[in-house]
């Protein structure tokens, strides 16, 4: 574990690292999606893996699985470095950090990001081992155009909310990572909740049930909501679930996971695109709802031109504010020629 490097781009000084204690991680659910992305790293061509989906669906998780997987840290010779990039993050720290830890030794002294980003990819361009670098929730093209480089046997891992801006080239891969399925939901709930993965003998497993309907199979919802339920009386549990029915946070914790949630997504849009997410509840939850409906009230109400209408639709879409599909099934029939065609829904803890 020693050569596996985790660099906290947030907190980061010149000269230190962050160690993330990763293995603690319970990583339920998770394990065909770690067996995918092995694949796409060491039987694919692929030098670029981007990871999508919306906060708190386990991105970072994954990641961290990724870092402690005996397999990839044997294919990669114990090469894995791990950084969280995050919104603001210090690129130039990150790139020195990165030199240190790639060329084994004090890194060079850099005039400015252009200078850096020159000096680390003839570095990378001149070694040969393998090398997995893992970059955890980026949200801009800005920021990835300083972190990504070809190079023999180095690969690229990205995390991220929104995969629009990922440049699409030969070598990348894009992977959607999905909710929970039922059955692991129901295991990492019951982690949290009881300590144990499947409903005691003790419990309540109609409330149960009820309860991960609610979090949808969303991660963070399933570990905020069973931790904070974790050794409380049968009452409540039952008033957990009344809250929860009606919209209501049960406890601190969890209002502060949810609003940790969604607000760094929600707050990245501009004013208007934000009224236009407001609209949303107008509508029932997780009901599929054809898109001219809420596109008319964009255009007639928010008095928005119809192909700016559906730039935030696809925005939001993209951020996984909202569920868009087609009827043909194909997401490449997502266009604004076909809005007739197109339905949306939303996730009922938004």
């Amino acid at each position: 574990m020693d050569s596996v490097h985790y660099i906290d781009a947030i907190e980061m000084e010149e000269n230190s690292t962050c160690v993330v204690p990763a293995d603690s991680q319970f990583y339920v659910g998770l394990e065909k999606w770690i067996g995918h992305l092995k694949g796409l790293l060491m039987e694919n061509e692929a030098s670029v893996v981007a990871v999508q989906c919306m906060a708190g669906g386990g991105k970072t998780t994954l990641a961290l699985a990724l870092c402690n997987d005996l397999q990839i840290r044997e294919y990669f010779d114990n090469n894995v470095i791990f950084i969280t990039v995050s919104e603001s993050p210090n690129l130039k720290g990150i790139l020195g950090t990165m030199w240190k830890k790639i060329a084994g030794r004090k890194r060079q002294e850099f005039h400015n990001l252009e200078d850096a980003h020159m000096q680390l990819k003839q570095l990378i361009s001149r070694q040969t081992k393998q090398t997995l670098l893992i970059l955890d929730d980026v949200w801009s093209r800005a920021d990835l155009e300083y972190l990504l480089f070809d190079g023999p046997g180095f690969k690229t891992v990205i995390t991220t909310r929104d995969s629009s801006f990922i440049p699409t080239t030969l070598s990348t891969q894009f992977y959607q990572l999905p909710l929970l399925c039922q059955e692991d939901a129901l295991s990492l709930f019951c982690f949290w909740a009881f300590g144990q993965k499947s409903i005691p003998s003790t419990a309540n497993a109609n409330l149960v049930n009820q309860l991960l309907e609610e979090c949808d199979g969303l991660p963070l919802a399933l570990k905020v909501i069973g931790s904070s339920l974790h050794g409380k009386s049968h009452e409540a549990w039952e008033t957990a679930m009344r809250k929860i029915s009606k919209g209501e946070c049960i406890s601190d914790s969890h209002k502060k996971g949810l609003i940790r949630l969604f607000e760094i997504t929600i707050d990245s849009l501009d004013d208007v695109a934000k009224q236009c997410f407001q609209d949303l509840g107008l509508f029932p939850e997780d009901r599929k709802i054809c898109a001219d409906a809420l596109l008319d009230i964009w255009v007639y109400v928010r008095d928005l031109q119809w192909h700016n209408a559906f730039a935030i639709l696809s925005e939001l879409a993209s951020k996984n504010l909202l569920n868009l599909s087609c009827t043909s099934g194909s997401r490449a029939a997502i266009s604004i020629r076909n809005t007739s065609e197109l339905y949306f829904s939303q996730n009922n803890l938004m």
